[in-house]
């Protein structure tokens, strides 16, 4: 004798409203080991789209580089940071000479 399953009532926990989890969802769940759903499938849905915006906006962030000069050595280097006004830019190199104490920081901000 084959269980059938009953439309079952859940709350959905980011809009907090009534959803129905229906026979044809319970066995699909079941079938891939899933534990019941705890978002109505409109709020699912406007998670996996952020989620999708989100990834998306962290590849299209790590390839962006903008091409800089070093105001030290004045070599042609790319930064993942777009240099504000004021602001001075260094290559690694000089960067590391500049952390580890070589100049001060002082003289570089005049």
């Amino acid at each position: 004798m084959e269980n059938k399953l009953e439309p079952r009532y859940l709350i959905c926990q980011d809009c907090k409203r009534k959803f129905v989890f229906t026979a044809k969802e319970q066995k699909k769940f079941g079938f891939n080991g899933w534990d019941d759903p705890i978002r109505c499938k409109y709020c699912r849905r406007l998670k996996k789209i952020l989620n999708l915006a989100l990834k998306d906006k962290q590849d299209i962030n790590a390839e962006i580089k903008f091409n800089e000069v070093c105001d030290k050595c004045r070599r042609q280097f790319y930064s993942k940071f777009k240099r504000r006004l004021g602001e001075k830019a260094y290559c690694d190199d000089c960067y590391a000479e500049i952390k580890h104490g070589d100049i001060e920081w002082d003289k570089l901000k005049e």
